[in-house]
């Protein structure tokens, strides 16, 4: 009679495959919990950092123009609210190339609202949504990859608060 005989393998693989297995569930959860296409902070307050192209200035500032009055003509109240709330500053010296840094700051972020940029204007213009969706896209660097979207919570730092 003979034995079957089992594979074991060597411990660094074992440990690579475990490492792998967690790594990958780790990344699907990351993947499947955040809703593409999804803009809703967390925190009390949030920003958004967005590089744009040399050249797109102005592209960019129309488009968030027409985000601003998709938000203040809106029906629904947070809309609104986000409208009220949702500041942008641009950066005064352009960075390399001629690169523009633009900071949004929604203080205070409206809680569960959703900010993506794309849904505002399809909310408020259908028939331009694509064209605008092309042109805001179009005007970050990296291929539409160039922001950076932030949770803020304000830091007590116990300093006196001056009195008037």
């Amino acid at each position: 009679m003979s034995r079957a005989r089992s594979f074991v393998p060597p411990p660094r693989v074992a440990v690579l495959v475990v490492v792998a297995f967690v790594v990958g569930l780790g990344w699907g959860v990351a993947r499947t919990t955040a809703q593409p296409g999804s803009r809703v902070f967390t925190a009390d307050v949030g920003m958004v950092i967005s590089h744009v192209k040399a050249g797109q200035a102005v592209a960019f500032e129309r488009t968030m123009t027409r985000v601003g009055e998709a938000l203040a003509l809106s029906k629904e109240f947070d809309r609104r609210r986000q409208a009220v709330t949702w500041k942008i500053y641009k950066a005064s010296d352009p960075r390399d190339a001629g690169a523009l840094l633009y900071i949004s700051l929604l203080d205070p972020a409206v809680p569960g609202a959703d900010y993506w940029v794309p849904q505002i204007l399809n909310e408020a213009f259908p028939t331009e949504v694509q064209e605008l969706y092309e042109t805001y896209i179009g005007a970050f660097e990296d291929d539409g990859q160039g922001q950076l979207l932030m949770n803020l919570t304000a830091v007590d730092l116990g300093l006196p608060v001056p009195e008037p």
